[in-house]
């Protein structure tokens, strides 16, 4: 049985003012925090009703948990109006809503439409072979290259990541990602670019939304207070974790909880941890890594770049087969992949709001939550089904 002790009153309560910005700053501090340890759990475990007796969560903590979840989103009330620019927090920026309607694509519907046209692929065999114009084919390296840039875009767009605005070093990874995606498109005769260039869009608005313009501001940072509290103390500690061999909570998720309960006790502690120490969102790359004398040290976004151009010019584009023929057989060391023409564009399109989101220059605010399922669709579904081709 989880105990929940009484949670004390934070020090932000104690030693401010209870002014609207006082307000505003510590909601979304604890909105970050909070939004980082679901976040961190990497699968949403809470959302699982029947849970495995010896490996699945304790109902006591589920419920807190989709309490929290809950909590989190219950800002999320405004639907997308017709005319209203996008906004980077809440919204897809490279794209409108689908059907030509002038109005944002917001996350949760941008997951829906692509989760919908994936499962309605009619793939590309006819006889048990390839269709000329139903794929695209592309290299292993070049495969495997842009399919890292999925879990680029899914941390970036994690759910509570603070405010940013993106410096010079991206400037040449951000034009290979946008070419990239035309990549992918050129082949099925859908190329033509618009005559913007990546994250210059005429809809995108320049200054986002924050996640504590929401009505009753006092009673939601209360209500935010006690959720995550409930939700936090529910999780065991690091050295809890390391001395049962609990495998059910990630480590970092632990981390986070830890670190939302320092923030609701008036200790002090980072609402935000990026996955190696030194990450400086505006100038690295948020995933992976370099490693310098034996330590993890940021990736270089330049490096990355140089890295892609040099494999994009070493192989053939993608291309698409120009008559019927047998697929390539899938296996480690393979020397084709091939992805459907729904795949495929869907690729790009992943690819351009990643370019777009790494144009130097842009700002983005907090990111809401409503992200969450998004992320996880990129980062979990949609890029490990493209990397099973080449084996990861």
């Amino acid at each position: 049985m989880i105990k929940i002790t009484k949670q004390p009153e934070p020090a932000w309560e104690r030693n401010m003012t209870h002014d609207q910005t006082g307000l505003a700053f510590a909601y979304e501090q604890l909105y970050s925090a909070a939004a980082r340890m679901l976040w961190s759990q990497e699968t949403p475990d809470w959302r699982w009703t029947e849970q495995d007796s010896e490996f699945g969560w304790p109902p006591e903590r589920c419920a807190a948990w989709q309490a929290l979840e809950d909590c989190l989103l219950a800002g999320e009330t405004e639907e997308p109006r017709v005319g209203e620019p996008s906004d980077p927090a809440r919204h897809l920026i490279t794209r409108r809503a689908p059907g030509g309607e002038d109005r944002p694509l917001g996350f949760q519907e941008a997951h829906e439409d692509w989760t919908t046209r994936l499962n309605a692929d009619p793939g590309y065999l006819v006889d048990e072979q390839l269709q000329p114009g139903a794929c695209v084919m592309t290299t292993p390296g070049r495969h495997l290259r842009t399919v890292s840039a999925l879990r680029e875009l899914a941390y970036r767009l994690a759910p509570g990541r603070p405010p940013v605005t993106i410096g010079p070093e991206a400037a040449r990874l951000s034009t290979l990602a946008h070419e990239a995606a035309n990549a992918l498109r050129a082949p099925l005769g859908t190329s033509a670019s618009p005559p913007w260039a990546p994250g210059t869009e005429p809809w995108v608005i320049p200054a986002s939304h924050t996640v504590s313009d929401v009505p009753d501001l006092p009673m939601r940072l209360e209500d935010l207070r006690a959720a995550a509290w409930r939700a936090a103390e529910a999780v065991p500690t690091p050295e809890e974790l390391k001395a049962s061999g609990d495998f059910s909570v990630m480590l970092e998720a632990s981390i986070a909880a830890s670190d939302v309960l320092a923030l609701l006790q008036g200790r002090p502690a980072p609402i935000w941890r990026e996955h190696v120490d030194g990450i400086d969102p505006a100038h690295d790359l948020v995933w992976g890594s370099s490693t310098d004398s034996g330590q993890r040290q940021p990736k270089s976004m330049e490096i990355r770049a140089e890295d892609w151009a040099q494999s994009f010019a070493s192989g053939p584009a993608p291309w698409t087969p120009t008559e019927y023929r047998y697929p390539p057989e899938r296996h480690l060391g393979a020397q084709e992949v091939v992805l459907s023409a729904t795949r495929a564009v869907v690729f790009a399109e992943l690819l351009d709001e990643l370019a777009a989101r790494l144009r130097p220059g842009l700002h983005t605010g907090r990111i809401h939550y409503s992200v969450y399922d998004l992320c996880y669709f990129i980062d979990k579904r949609f890029r490990r089904e493209l990397g099973a081709h080449i084996g990861l």
